[in-house]
């Protein structure tokens, strides 16, 4: 797997945001007022760089506050502009422009070209110290930053700790090899037949087992959700299964590959959480490049602690 193929994957399902469905809101709520508590802040025009932009979230917020500034979106993942920023942009004059296949460490762009440099949950996934180093290089003097970074401790920390946790990867093969199983045995036999068939049916039957273990629970509290929504993905193979054998194929492996991304990404979202101490060494690092920072704040709303909010600005040279 590419370093970026599982954010890749991820933006290519159409999410706007890195919560996918965890909050389905996106970035309103306490995240919207913070960018629009941020954006008072910022210079009315020039560039805006958005690091770890994604599907380009931060730019739909923008544009429907009828902001001036031009805006490049950076990600070291394949991504694109989503659709409601691109209805936007057909009636603005905003200069819009993707860096994609690059990290914060290495942005590619001229020094002093950026005006004001914002990342929600990106700049962390970076090797922040030359994330930082970097940014010293194409930041403005006096130009600002405004970050949100993944807490250690944040609700989405925790969510992805209990995603984790729910894999069940033993049963995740069994499923695969049920389904390649079925698949082969469709080539052998008449559909009709497959019922008749000892290994078909073995494996049929341990796939009921497994849909009862997973998709029976009762009670929400107890309901291991990531692998319900797996075996509701398994399931849909008997939708396919009179197809081709290179679909039924494609169906397994995409399945296989959409819960190894998954789980790929919530590893690194808790690798990249930062405690107390990592903030503030990373504020001393800024420091030490040249920016006067502000004391780093916990960002919260009704479901918790979110975020760390870290901002500054580059000092004149």
């Amino acid at each position: 797997m590419k370093k970026q193929d599982h954010w890749t994957a991820f933006w290519k399902q159409g999410h706007t945001t890195t919560f996918g469905d965890f909050f389905k809101e996106g970035y309103r709520g306490a995240i919207g007022q913070w960018l629009v508590d941020q954006q008072a802040q910022w210079p009315k025009t020039g560039t805006l760089l958005d690091i770890g932009c994604g599907n380009c979230g931060l730019l739909t917020g923008l544009l429907t506050s009828n902001s001036r500034l031009d805006y490049i979106g950076l990600d070291p993942a394949e991504i694109a502009i989503n659709e409601h920023a691109s209805s936007f942009l057909m009636t603005r004059s905003n200069n819009v422009s993707l860096v994609t296949g690059r990290g914060a460490e290495e942005t590619g762009l001229a020094g002093d070209a950026v005006d004001v440099a914002v990342s929600v949950f990106g700049f962390e996934y970076s090797d922040t110290n030359a994330a930082a180093e970097e940014l010293a290089r194409v930041l403005k003097p006096r130009a600002p930053f405004s970050f949100l970074l993944h807490h250690s401790d944040s609700v989405v920390t925790r969510m992805s700790g209990r995603a984790l946790a729910e894999y069940q990867e033993e049963d995740v093969k069994a499923v695969v090899a049920a389904l390649h199983t079925i698949s082969e045995r469709a080539e052998r036999v008449a559909l009709a037949d497959l019922k008749n068939d000892t290994a078909a049916e073995v494996a049929r039957l341990q796939l009921n087992d497994l849909a009862s273990r997973y998709l029976g629970q009762r009670s929400p509290d107890d309901t291991n959700v990531t692998m319900f929504e797996f075996m509701t993905s398994a399931l849909r193979f008997f939708q396919i299964v009179k197809q081709p054998l290179q679909e039924r194929l494609a169906f397994i492996s995409d399945l296989q590959m959409e819960y190894d991304h998954y789980c790929a990404r919530f590893r690194q979202m808790i690798s990249v959480a930062a405690d107390e101490t990592a903030v503030h060494q990373l504020l001393e690092h800024f420091v030490k490049l040249g920016f006067e920072v502000k004391a780093p704040q916990a960002l919260m709303d009704e479901r918790g602690l979110l975020a760390w909010e870290i901002s500054g600005r580059k000092l004149a040279g």
